[in-house]
């Protein structure tokens, strides 16, 4: 019997309650987040229309001068990315209701795949995501939404001259509303809370290394054009005679005049920071010129930022240390030298971290009624069972290691009520937080050709990677399935798309409950999906059935590391009768 469709006959009343953590006031990465919603306080809710809020604030350890660079969290998830499982208990913490191991990775593939205009601004203003800044692509390069230097976790440059350095103190708190992607808070029904004594509710905490991004426009690995492009020394662009324009090599310079290509006509738009250190990279060639200042291998730092306006043009001008170059560079009349930031990898490796502060889960608390509530717990006194359904997901992992050329991946499935696998193969090599925020020796992600040059993955662990594999199937039920092997070759190469990948994908996405409104992230989140249901509301029973997942690498082996995220998606079921509850999975 069910007692959560609602009647119009019954008035219903609604209102929204925080409910604090319950063990501290203050979280710091890989720590543990703790709630407990008493039955007494919140008999019903509404498990949709509940959310996670918080206040993050992004810190630098140590305001050292050289290593300040602006940062903010993943732009695709927001602060999802700050959640790394999530364990549901009932309120006396006997009974396992649901638990969502890669919790990020999971949002990760919803969010890159539902995603639309209007998803991506609604989730900037509310998670914390990116959102389109004014400092769009105008060499070419495809958008960012990791770009904007004015962002939700920084203060923007205090003046016009940019003439102060960017401190701990100027990362503010930013505000942030979290829907949580579980089963039972993605759920439509009526949550009965009075009839499991509550719910006890644990969230891990990610490792910084793993949220915290430079922006884009700063990076030299990459969106490499969406950087700053060098105008001249000075302003002018004569390259030779008095007042030339043009760098002299072995000559020391302290000024750096930009184009306004991509949205540069203001410092307050631009993503460096006084004290921040930069060199100079030709977008062309594998390889950048190089600055020095004083000792080899030392970068200069920017003194001041500001807007000057030489022969009737207005310029972002930039003052830094002394530098010289080891090569001669002329004025930038074929736009092909940037700048881009230094500051995570010279000197002292820079390390940086987020707090949690003000840490509620908001429920909308729904009033049955106390008619309502009486008779349904007359009927439960009477032996009368009530059944929720949900739809979840399960993360069965493998590890496999760089260079196996096939990966006979096994997984121990014993769901009865099974809508799809989707398989995400990540990045499980050790990064350093320098290597994250440089994007320096991850996984390529484009290699050569294109305004994209040398772009490389800042999102490891989070997202799958194609890696070169040229074809996979699954084997269930004594069966291959599909009976043809899948074709990934040309989407693991890069160069093209595999249509029949794609289409196992969709299936497997809308199985999930994902509506796969764009399927533009294909390379960047390499995903393998298997739908096991013939329509929207189908199960399979995966019980006694030996799951497994071949997958082959053809001509080019495997070069990373990988940590497979096997995630099923079915149908669970909680059953209370009585004083027993227990979960149908």
């Amino acid at each position: 019997m069910s007692f959560f469709v609602a009647d119009n006959k019954i008035p219903i009343t609604q209102k929204s309650i925080g409910i604090p953590a319950t063990n501290g006031l203050s979280y710091n990465p890989s720590q543990q987040i703790d709630f407990y919603i008493d039955p007494q306080q919140v008999k019903f809710f509404n498990p949709k229309n509940s959310y996670l809020s918080f206040d993050v604030a992004i810190k630098q350890k140590g305001d050292v001068d050289g290593q300040l660079t602006r940062l903010m969290l993943d732009s695709h998830i927001g602060a999802q990315v700050l959640i790394r499982e999530i364990r549901i208990f009932d309120g006396s913490n006997n009974a396992l209701l649901e638990e969502i191991v890669g919790y990020n990775i999971n949002t990760s593939v919803k969010y890159d795949y539902e995603c639309n205009d209007s998803l991506r601004n609604k989730r900037a203003l509310s998670e914390g995501a990116g959102y389109r800044g004014v400092n769009e692509g105008s060499q070419g390069c495809g958008e960012s939404f990791q770009n904007s230097a004015i962002n939700q976790y920084s203060v923007k440059n205090p003046d016009t001259t940019a003439s102060a350095s960017l401190v701990n103190a100027s990362y503010q708190n930013c505000k942030v509303c979290l829907p949580l992607n579980t089963g039972i808070f993605s759920n439509d029904k009526v949550f009965p809370a009075l009839l499991t004594q509550g719910l006890r509710i644990s969230i891990l905490l990610e490792d910084s290394v793993r949220c915290i991004r430079q922006c884009e426009g700063a990076m030299v690995n990459r969106k490499t054009v969406l950087n700053p492009f060098i105008h001249s020394q000075n302003g002018c662009l004569t390259n030779t005679g008095a007042g030339s324009g043009s760098y002299v090599a072995g000559v020391n310079a302290s000024n750096i005049y930009l184009e306004n290509f991509n949205g540069y006509t203001n410092p307050e738009f631009l993503p460096f920071v006084v004290g921040e250190s930069i060199g100079i990279f030709k977008t062309n060639v594998p390889g950048y010129v190089a600055m020095r200042a004083g000792a080899v291998g030392t970068f200069p730092v920017i003194k001041s930022i500001g807007l000057e306006t030489v022969n009737g043009r207005s310029l972002i001008k930039v003052n830094t240390t002394n530098f010289s170059l080891t090569a001669a560079l002329g004025t930038n009349s074929n736009a092909s030298h940037v700048i881009f930031t230094k500051s995570a990898d010279v000197g002292a490796p820079l390390t940086t971290t987020y707090q949690l502060n003000n840490v509620e889960l908001y429920l909308e608390v729904v009033d049955m009624g106390q008619n309502y509530e009486n008779d349904m717990m007359r009927k439960m006194k009477e032996g009368g069972t009530i059944n929720y359904d949900f739809l979840s997901t399960t993360n069965y992992r493998y590890s496999q290691l760089a260079g196996d050329i096939v990966a006979n991946i096994q997984l121990p499935i014993e769901n009865r009520r099974m809508r799809s696998i989707i398989a995400v193969p990540t990045d499980s090599s050790v990064y350093t937080q320098t290597q994250v925020l440089t994007a320096s020796g991850t996984y390529a992600e484009e290699v050569g050709g294109g305004n994209d040059f040398l772009l490389h993955q800042d999102r490891c662990g989070l997202v799958g990677i194609s890696d070169n594999i040229s074809s996979y199937q699954f084997l269930y039920d004594g069966k291959l399935q599909p009976s043809r092997l899948v074709d990934c070759s040309k989407t693991s190469s890069k160069l093209s798309i595999s249509q029949q990948h794609l289409i196992e994908l969709e299936k497997a996405l809308s199985s999930a409950g994902i509506t796969g409104q764009s399927l533009l992230e294909f390379n960047r989140n390499f995903l393998i999906g298997r739908s096991l249901t013939a329509g929207q509301n189908g199960v399979y029973d995966g019980r006694g059935k030996q799951f497994s997942l071949q997958v082959n690498y053809q001509g080019t082996p495997p070069t990373k590391n990988k940590l497979w995220n096997n995630f099923v998606h079915h149908m669970r079921r909680l059953v209370i009768k009585g004083d027993s509850i227990f979960v149908e999975v």
